[in-house]
């Protein structure tokens, strides 16, 4: 049987899989034993194209999809980009390499790819990279759906394709080479795939116990083919990654749908995963340069210390969303978008279900 349509509301299994993504991604910044959780950025990525497909299915314009955008990744971003800054000016012995550079806070803001003081192609914020390849990404749908919005699909993976035939032929510099010759971008298309298929009810329909070990398996090959850092991460994640994407967004209708206490808790640590994906690196080093190095209070570690750690990253991020992420978003919404009513960006706004093969609309 073919795939049902999606359900219309806040789709759970999204916030769910952002809830997973976010938990790895801390994790693997602990660099405990075994060192793994890289995956949490690919699953990010897959996770940004179904969303945005998602979007433009809803029939969003070209200045409202922008504008909303900005209005959800700019002001937190801009915001402990800030903080970064004051902590390198302030109190530098506390950061490896960041330095309070104002050409680089520019840059960071603007996302613009650079290479940092440490070598690396990271913004000021350095976990902010994944940003930088967000915003390209939203450009490319942007450019789409402005030109050719029924064949929106197509045209965003061919300009995502020539941007990285562009970079890859390493004839613009060190930085495109670097930054656009990353065959990463793939895993938006991933995802954006795996929406079109749903949506055309090309997907089989899973039974939950099948869908949940298809989910499992994925998750555990992404972990197991981290270990030896295989090329073709692209592949060896984005892959799983979408095959994780396809379960969950299965399991919605059997499972999350009626909304138990253990899903509303998974997608309350979804909804906060951007703030929680900003923040954890401060809560991270703050507990190894401070609680571990200088206090000798806790061994981060351990078991015990890497429950703690994540518990407390989870818990600042939960509570920059509440206090920060959420109401700074609505605020840029609302200044951005004046007198439309744009629906709050959880794990993706909502979605309405819509005949298959019915395509999005063309108003501009």
């Amino acid at each position: 049987m073919p795939a049902s349509p999606l359900p219309s509301g806040n789709l759970k299994s999204l916030q769910i899989l952002r809830a997973v993504a976010a938990t790895a991604v801390v994790y693997c910044h602990i660099d405990t034993t075994p060192d793994i959780g890289t995956f949490g950025v690919d699953i990010f990525f897959v996770l940004s194209g179904f969303v945005m497909a998602m979007v433009i299915a809803n029939g969003q314009r070209p200045y409202e999809f922008a504008m909303s955008r900005v209005a959800r990744i700019v002001p937190m971003y801009w915001l402990l980009t800030t903080a970064l800054l004051l902590v390198a000016w302030l109190a530098p012995g506390l950061l490896n390499s960041t330095t309070a550079d104002l050409g680089n806070y520019a840059r960071s803001l603007a996302f613009v790819p650079y290479f940092k003081e440490n070598g690396e192609l990271h913004p000021m914020l350095a976990v902010g990279w994944t940003l930088n390849y967000e915003m390209l990404f939203y450009a490319c749908v942007l450019a789409a759906i402005v030109l050719v919005r029924r064949f929106y699909l197509p045209a965003t993976l061919l300009l995502m394709a020539a941007l990285y035939l562009a970079g890859a032929s390493g004839a613009f510099g060190r930085v495109a080479t670097a930054f656009l010759g990353n065959a990463l971008v793939a895993e938006f298309a991933f995802g954006m795939l795996v929406f079109e298929a749903r949506r055309r009810q090309l997907l089989p329909a899973l039974r939950p116990a099948a869908a949940l070990t298809l989910a499992l398996a994925a998750f555990v090959y992404m972990a197991w083919v981290e270990q030896p850092v295989v090329p073709g991460r692209f592949l060896h994640f984005g892959i799983p990654a979408a095959l994780m994407l396809v379960a969950l967004v299965s399991l919605e209708a059997p499972c999350f749908a009626s909304n138990p206490a253990w899903v509303r808790v998974l997608a309350r640590i979804g909804d906060a995963s951007y703030a929680t994906y900003l923040s954890h690196t401060f809560v991270v080093e703050g507990i190894r340069k401070v609680l571990h190095q200088k206090l000798d209070l806790l061994d981060p570690y351990g078991p015990v210390g890497v429950v703690v750690v994540i518990g407390l990253a989870l818990a600042v991020g939960q509570l920059l969303y509440e206090l920060l992420d959420r109401p700074l978003s609505a605020a840029a919404r609302r200044l951005l978008i004046p007198g439309r009513r744009v629906p709050e960006d959880r794990a993706g706004l909502r979605i309405e279900p819509y005949a298959r093969g019915s395509m999005p609309s063309r108003r501009f």
